[in-house]
């Protein structure tokens, strides 16, 4: 491993141009590579399933009494309805659209077979329930299991051997002091003679340690500079990926600072070594180079198929959420308007994904000149700013239909963090640290910390609740909150 200055890094346009390059592939190609896998398993059930019955109709098999007819083909194949239905969802919930799973060939030939089996069960279960128990051959249904195994399988080994034979050279920036990013490039080195793609390209110190373009002790690195300089290396492109390795104390301070300086259009991969207590706690490593743990931070959850999804049940639910809802809403608005002078719906600016400001809408709930002596004052328990059909409202969260515009309107979604205003985002961007990730998804009109937590618990438990509901999104955990939330309204607990 070379060392190299600053300028053979970062100046040359042809190295900025060749990183973008990288940085744009390695963002596409797993996104490409969930798409075929998606068109596969779709071919996978057609093909699995013509291959059982021309098996069974044209090879005499073991265990089987005679060939079946030709006629048997003609149908009728609801059979393969239910198997292209049922293909997708099964698959998705056995973990097989997470491109990490990849990396492991025991879970990879375990959990299709788990996926495909309750497949089988659901097809004959549906041949069960409707009586037809004569009506598909049971021989052909085995085979076309079989075949669909093996084709899924496939499939996803040969994505696998794309990628990895697609790979290229990772640069690498280690974050930390001298003595720790020397260890670990040192390692690293020994990790890329052995064939692992990486290039190490230098190290981002902790402000006090060491200047920008001098060499690291115990290393032949040098700094690229201190981690206020790390926005101007990401939006050149010099680095693939960003190694944390600092002492245990202040690691999480650290870590949102990376965070905010590599929120560019191609960031680097973040990750961190775990520390011994993480280790202790049974916190697993999400990746690993050579010998090396490392706890990989989730930088685009939105790439997982589950977001797709959750965005087009977003439209359809909330159609027929405000579809069903508008009668309550015509009978609030009117509560309103006997109870109280002033508008009947309410506007507010709110901070939402990106941190985009955007227009909420809420039916209103306290006087209209609530504001204007005091200015943006966050709301509390007892308000005496809220009106009386307000608290009914408010108690009730009858206020919070009007947001269903917004998630028609694409600036919100039906699970989420709820969305804070923009007069006091600042403060808890600059106290509380990885604030700025709730702003990774679009806010939602409910969420994990509101049926967890209680009105009054704090912004930095809420951000925890938050962080836990993005980087372990699934649809089933939207269901569940979706659950709880009809939950706290029957007992009026939670946010």
């Amino acid at each position: 491993m070379s060392r190299m200055t600053t300028g053979e890094v970062l100046a040359p346009a042809q190295s900025h141009e060749s990183a973008t390059v990288r940085a744009g592939w390695r963002h596409s190609i797993e996104q490409r590579a969930l798409l075929l896998l998606v068109a596969a398993d779709a071919l996978s059930v057609v093909i699995a399933y013509a291959t059982a019955f021309l098996v069974r109709i044209w090879v005499p098999l073991p265990l089987t009494a005679h060939l079946l007819p030709p006629q048997v083909f003609d149908g009728p194949h609801s059979a393969l309805g239910v198997a292209l239905v049922t293909q997708f969802p099964l698959l998705y919930f056995f973990g097989l659209y997470d491109m990490r799973l990849l990396r492991h060939e025991l879970s990879l030939l375990m959990a299709p077979l788990l996926a495909l089996v309750t497949q089988l069960l659901a097809i004959a279960g549906w041949y069960f329930f409707r009586g037809e128990e004569t009506g598909f051959p049971r021989s052909v249904l085995v085979i076309f299991t079989l075949t669909n195994l093996g084709l899924v399988v496939a499939s996803r080994f040969a994505i696998r051997r794309v990628l990895r034979e697609g790979r290229r050279v990772v640069r690498v920036a280690l974050v930390g002091r001298a003595k720790e990013v020397a260890e670990l490039s040192q390692v690293l080195g020994e990790a890329s003679s052995m064939g692992h793609a990486i290039d190490v390209v230098g190290g981002i110190r902790i402000e006090g340690f060491g200047r920008t373009g001098e060499p690291i002790p115990g290393s032949d690195l040098i700094w690229l500079g201190g981690t206020h300089d790390l926005a101007r290396i990401a939006e050149e492109g010099g680095v693939d990926q960003v190694i944390l390795v600092p002492a245990e104390s202040g690691r999480e301070g650290l870590l949102d600072r990376v965070l905010r300086a590599t929120d560019v259009a191609l960031p680097p991969r973040v990750a961190v070594v775990p520390s011994v207590h993480e280790l202790l706690i049974g916190r697993l490593a999400s990746l690993s180079i050579d010998d090396v743990p490392l706890i990989e931070v989730a930088r685009d959850p939105r790439q997982d198929l589950a977001f797709a999804i959750k965005t087009a049940l977003d439209y359809v639910l909330a159609t027929l959420l405000l579809l069903f809802a508008a009668p309550v809403c015509a009978i609030a608005a009117l509560a309103i308007r006997l109870t109280s002078p002033g508008p009947i719906f309410y506007r507010q600016r709110r901070v939402g994904q990106g941190g985009r400001e955007f227009m909420m809408y809420k039916l209103r709930t306290m006087r209209h000149d609530a504001e204007n002596e005091t200015g943006p004052v966050l709301a509390h328990h007892g308000d005496q700013r809220v009106t009386a059909a307000g608290r009914f409202l408010r108690a009730t969260r009858i206020d919070e239909i009007p947001q269903l515009l917004n998630v028609l309107n694409g600036t919100m979604s039906l699970i989420g963090p709820r969305p804070e205003r923009p007069e006091f985002v600042e403060d808890l961007v600059r106290d509380i640290p990885g604030y700025a990730e709730r702003w990774l998804v679009k806010p939602g009109l409910s969420g994990l910390a509101q049926v967890r937590g209680e009105y009054d618990t704090t912004a930095a438990y809420k951000l925890k609740y938050d962080l836990a509901y993005i980087h372990n999104y699934s649809l089933f955990l939207d269901v569940r909150i979706m659950l709880e939330t009809v939950k706290a309204l029957l007992t009026r607990q939670g946010i």
